[in-house]
């Protein structure tokens, strides 16, 4: 670890430096409080575009986000070993709890803020390659299609969890070809270019995991994968996490919803946007596209597992899915 302090004495202007690994990253101890050190797992350019976002939110008054710290040379990353780092500030509290209805509600308020705090962000066309904006028919048809090429694997392989993806593929297929169609009878591409018109972004990766406790007050961190995009798909993102943990609760949905709307407009449009891709068998693609691409034996009853889990919630999901549309 020599080689990352005598780095950060270099392009910091800390007198009092004292590292320790911590999870993926280090614990930097400096005089001006605990700092996170980490290596960045993303391209130069995508960490300038990720660090102007943060600056952007920073401007307009949302500070609960871990802000890339700046070198001396006025850079949002330092150079060690030919790797780059990045430092930030060190949140010493608790995960967020989807578990916990308080931590849900605060997370979602959070979330709100974020997105209103975004609106007017505009890319530069250098950055254009980190946007996927008004790409969404095209992934739902590419998993869609993946799905039924992977079928043909399954009959041929026909082991446990072959049989089990065999039996409950009409049911999730025929759900992904009604998916696309409704998003085509959607008003998606107004709402593309509605966000391309505002500037809007979207985290990309609202999980528990990137919301973390500082003295009570909820940070969100690691912009790693944030883009301009359409709200809704953070919105989905935590709705679909939560709805796992609670049967698919349509009661929790709603104070979600209900909960962003008071600080952040969500049209009916986006609503239904919203419904159509909670709509999308996404967890059951991910698990069969990743047991056969991975094609590890010996992790065979994790997948089956995984995918017994999906089917498990086929009926609660169905359920939500016919009240959805009461939402709006």
């Amino acid at each position: 670890m020599q080689f990352l302090e005598n780095s950060i004495r270099a392009y910091f202007p800390y007198k009092d430096v004292r590292i320790q690994p911590y999870r993926y990253g280090y614990i930097i101890n400096t005089e001006h409080g605990k700092k996170f050190a980490k290596a960045c797992r993303i391209s130069q350019d995508r960490l300038l575009f990720v660090h102007g976002v943060k600056e952007y939110l920073l401007y307009n008054d949302f500070y609960n986000l871990d802000r890339y710290e700046c070198t001396i040379e006025g850079k949002p990353f330092f150079e060690a070993e030919n790797e780059l780092y990045t430092i930030s500030p060190f949140f010493m509290g608790k995960e967020c709890d989807f578990d916990n209805k308080n931590d849900v509600i605060q997370s979602v308020k959070l979330l709100a803020h974020m997105h209103k705090a975004s609106r007017g962000y505009k890319i530069s066309d250098s950055f254009l390659p980190y946007s996927k904006l008004g790409e969404l028919p095209i992934l739902f048809e590419k998993r869609v299609n993946e799905l039924k090429k992977l079928k043909k694997s399954a009959e041929r392989e026909k082991k446990r969890f072959d049989y089990m993806f065999l039996c409950c593929f009409n049911y999730y297929y025929d759900s992904g070809v009604e998916c696309i169609e409704k998003l085509k009878s959607s008003k998606y591409n107004e709402l593309v270019k509605a966000t391309i018109d505002e500037g809007m972004i979207c985290h990309h990766d609202f999980t528990y995991q990137n919301l973390v406790y500082e003295s009570d007050i909820l940070y969100i961190t690691n912009f790693e994968c944030c883009s301009i995009e359409l709200k809704v798909y953070d919105i989905v993102n935590l709705i679909r996490r939560k709805m796992r943990k609670c049967d698919w609760d349509i009661k929790e949905a709603e104070k979600i919803i209900s909960t962003y709307t008071k600080i952040e407009q969500l049209s009916n449009e986006e609503v239904r946007l919203i419904g159509i891709m909670l709509q999308f068998p996404q967890k059951f693609w991910r698990v069969v596209n990743k047991y056969y691409n991975s094609k590890r034996s010996w992790a065979q009853q994790s997948y089956i597992a995984r995918l017994d889990e999906v089917i498990q919630e086929k009926d609660c999901h169905a359920r939500f899915m016919n009240e959805w549309k009461f939402i709006i």
